[in-house]
């Protein structure tokens, strides 16, 4: 999280007078980097923020507005309202497949508007650059933290909050406002964890979603159940879709695998 500020006041100063070091100006410190001025803010969410360290320390140094998180908060997004987002979507031990840490990533960070996105992955999820948002990045993780840097503060000068409102499927249509979901007119009602998994299967650019990928994506790692669970809720999700896993129409079965969308 972001540090906190000191009071470098003197003791027994009167309020609202400037605080000084010697005989030198506010300016002077300013030019020297011991203080900063009004900057951007960049949330950071990595389960295991040590292997960010090197660009947590150069953020830091560099004056923006740091709030690192374990776990992607959609209160926090909305109340801090972060510029950037850089989201670790490394493999780790619960998801050891490059791009299924991706796919997860992507499915935790869909409903994020206003605040760009810079996902942290292994070489191998590079295969997944055309699939991702048009607001975010992949940055191949770890790197030279000054090209890091450079990333970020492009992106920062560069985007513009994207008007994505809807996913379009077929004849079905998501509405991330409201969270509803609409086959042509007639509205289907979904739960939260049958959206939460429609939603991974329309932000993974048809790529085969594994059962441990989206388990530990919609139950995360707190909940103690098999992957069978996936397919409980898949079977229930496409009977609201009015969908077959004989002659699929949106969701197709990998045997022994998971599951991907229909093209």
């Amino acid at each position: 999280m972001r540090q906190p500020v000191e009071d470098n006041r003197a003791e027994g100063m009167p309020p609202g007078a400037v605080a000084r070091e010697g005989s030198r100006s506010m300016e002077d410190l300013f030019a020297e980097g011991k203080a900063c001025s009004l900057t951007k803010r960049i949330m950071t969410v990595s389960p295991f923020p040590e292997r960010m360290n090197s660009l947590l320390h150069l953020l830091t140094a560099e004056c923006f507005d740091l709030f690192t998180l374990h776990d992607l908060n959609k209160a926090f997004v909305s109340s801090l309202q972060p510029e950037l987002i850089i989201y670790d979507a490394t493999p780790h031990p619960l998801i050891p497949d490059a791009v299924d840490a991706l796919h997860a990533a992507m499915t935790q960070t869909a409903h994020i508007n206003g605040a760009s996105l810079l996902f942290l992955v292994h070489e191998d999820a590079r295969v997944m650059a055309a699939a991702i948002p048009q607001h975010a990045e992949l940055l191949v993780w770890p790197s030279n933290p000054q090209t890091a840097l450079q990333q970020v503060n492009r992106m920062l000068g560069e985007w513009k909050a994207p008007d994505q409102s809807s996913y379009r499927f077929k004849d079905l249509t998501v509405d991330l406002k409201k969270m509803a979901v609409y086959r042509s007119s007639e509205r289907i009602e979904l739960t939260k964890t049958e959206y939460d998994l429609l939603l991974m299967f329309l932000t993974s650019g048809g790529a085969v979603l594994t059962r441990e990928a989206m388990f530990d994506s919609v139950w995360g790692s707190q909940y103690f159940g098999g992957s069978n669970v996936v397919d409980v809720h898949i079977k229930t999700l496409r009977r609201k879709l009015k969908d077959s896993a004989v002659a699929p129409h949106y969701i197709a079965t990998v045997r022994g695998v998971g599951y991907r969308l229909v093209e």
